[in-house]
């Protein structure tokens, strides 16, 4: 019990991070907008580059959501409540995991590795929904399956997740699967097979979740948005989270573990899965080799796997020591009575004494506890919750100082901004009339002006031809960018501010 809560304090501790993600901002200043216009918008109003364009805010009320909890105590609630969302996450998984057989121990330390494993997407952002809604949805296909829920609950449930992100594809794509390897279960005759009448019923149930799904603002362009995404090797080339995951890192290196662990287990040939759980794991292990955004799904997807592999590896370590105990026991019976012997002169009394219930154990116990959770909420937790600690850590990670700058500019502006300073610019600029080039909305710019970005940051070829038909009014980037050593020798832009995060320019004669 003692090790089970200290794994949740550790890992809310370790969840509870700064808010720099970049795309923070962009979610937050959705709220505000659809609060402020009492309406959802269909068409781009942040950017210049692709200003109308169609728009699909697949996370509205996710964003909705993070608006009001900031509304309501700040950028610490917002940050608390997705470390929330982190732990019972990984609660989720240590139940995974203990369904499979594995015991409470071992299924604490296994699923603080794949919580780690998935530490890639910790933050505030609506994307950590994708994982709590796949472990809620897991656990209910695995309390359907012993015949403890009715299937009436599963289209509600992915109308939901439909209407908070486009993630819900993940939920639809492990129901069809889940459906496909029980009814192959079933045609093949196996005696663990679901009974065909329950079957049939999840099968509907699955089947209602695609048009329910398009119950959303945005219809069915909702599932588009998420298969485009999915799809596009622009996207997965060229941002970090979509990228394939980096081995070399913490979150990579628990990956490798958690594979490790399903690999030896495999081979003590003491595992015994259903087909669910094999599809469900190499699906999801596709998906993960082919982006680190999908490493928590298959750390979920899999925990019946490498929770039994776990398990058998466990057991055959006992049986080995249990085969060394053995024989030790042989060579040493005659020290085994002689303590014997030594027992028996001693008082009944004192022997009944040894066994009584020893109430200052729990109570260390529970000392320990209290300690060391606090311990891991003060040193990790409350630094990152307090608004200062916060603030100092915005200025040094966000454009604070550049934006501030930019705000003084009493006209509207065109700013060909750095991609992770575009959501914190909308954030404090929109709506003055201030328009950003880029933001983390990707799929609203497409591959031509995306591409056009990626040409002037990184300085490839053409990258004067982008600026001259942009023809911004600031340009934003930061401090050390080495477009800046070239643009400041240029006649045609001037210095307007310049802090340690941001420097911005200004074209000769803007403002006037």
């Amino acid at each position: 019990m003692v090790l089970r809560a200290l794994l949740f304090v550790a890992i809310f501790s370790l969840a509870a991070v700064p808010p720099l993600d970049p795309d923070l901002w962009w979610h937050l200043a959705n709220g505000r907008l659809m609060v402020g216009t009492l309406s959802i918008p269909h068409v781009d109003v942040y950017s210049f580059s692709a200003a109308g364009q169609p728009w699909v805010m697949h996370e509205w009320l996710a964003d909705l959501g993070m608006f009001g909890l900031d509304r309501l105590g700040g950028l610490p609630l917002l940050v608390a409540a997705f470390a929330l969302v982190v732990t019972v996450t990984a609660g989720c998984l240590f139940w995974l995991l203990r369904q499979s057989g594995l015991a409470s121990t071992p299924a604490v330390l296994v699923a603080l590795v794949g919580t780690l494993a998935g530490s890639t997407a910790w933050g505030a952002r609506p994307q950590l929904l994708n994982a709590l809604f796949t472990a809620l949805l897991l656990i209910g296909l695995s309390r359907y399956r012993a015949g403890h829920l009715g299937p009436w609950m599963l289209p509600p449930f992915i109308w939901l997740w439909a209407n908070l992100h486009s993630g819900f594809v993940a939920g639809i794509i492990i129901g069809v699967l889940f459906v496909m390897a029980e009814a192959f279960d079933a045609w093949r005759g196996s005696p663990r097979a679901m009974p065909s009448d329950r079957l049939r019923r999840l099968a509907l149930a699955v089947a209602a979740c695609v048009p329910l799904s398009a119950v959303n603002p945005f219809g069915v362009q909702a599932l588009f948005f998420a298969v485009g995404t999915l799809t596009s090797p622009l996207i997965q080339s060229n941002i970090q989270e979509w990228a394939s995951p980096d081995f070399l890192s913490i979150a990579g290196l628990m990956l490798e573990a958690i594979i490790l662990l399903l690999i030896g287990g495999l081979l003590t040939a003491r595992v015994k899965v259903r087909t669910a759980e094999w599809v469900l794991a190499l699906a999801f292990l596709y998906l993960a080799f082919s982006s680190q955004r999908h490493v928590e799904l298959f750390v979920l997807a899999a925990a019946p796997l490498y929770g039994k592999a776990a398990s058998a590896l466990l057991e055959v370590v006992r049986t080995l020591l249990n085969g060394d105990l053995r024989r030790r026991r042989g060579r040493a019976a005659d020290d085994v009575a002689d303590s014997r012997r030594r027992r028996a002169a001693v008082p009944q009394q004192q022997i009944a004494g040894l066994h009584r219930p020893r109430p200052l154990m729990g109570l260390v116990n529970l000392l320990l506890l209290i300690v060391v959770a606090a311990g891991m909420v003060a040193y990790r937790a409350l630094p990152n919750l307090e608004p200062a600690q916060e603030a100092a850590a915005m200025a040094n990670g966000l454009p604070v100082g550049a934006a501030s700058a930019l705000a003084t500019i009493h006209r509207p502006v065109r700013i060909f901004n750095y991609y992770d300073f575009g959501g914190y610019l909308i954030w404090t600029l929109y709506p003055t009339g201030d328009r950003v080039y880029i933001d983390g909305r990707v799929e609203v710019y497409g591959p031509q002006i995306f591409s056009n970005y990626l040409r002037v940051n990184y300085l490839a070829s053409g990258w004067e031809t982008v600026l001259a038909q942009t023809r911004p009014d600031a340009i934003i980037l930061p401090s050390g960018h080495p477009l800046l050593a070239l643009l400041e020798r240029d006649a045609n832009w001037q210095q307007f501010s310049r802090d340690r995060v941001a420097t911005v320019l200004t074209r000769v004669g803007f403002p006037q």
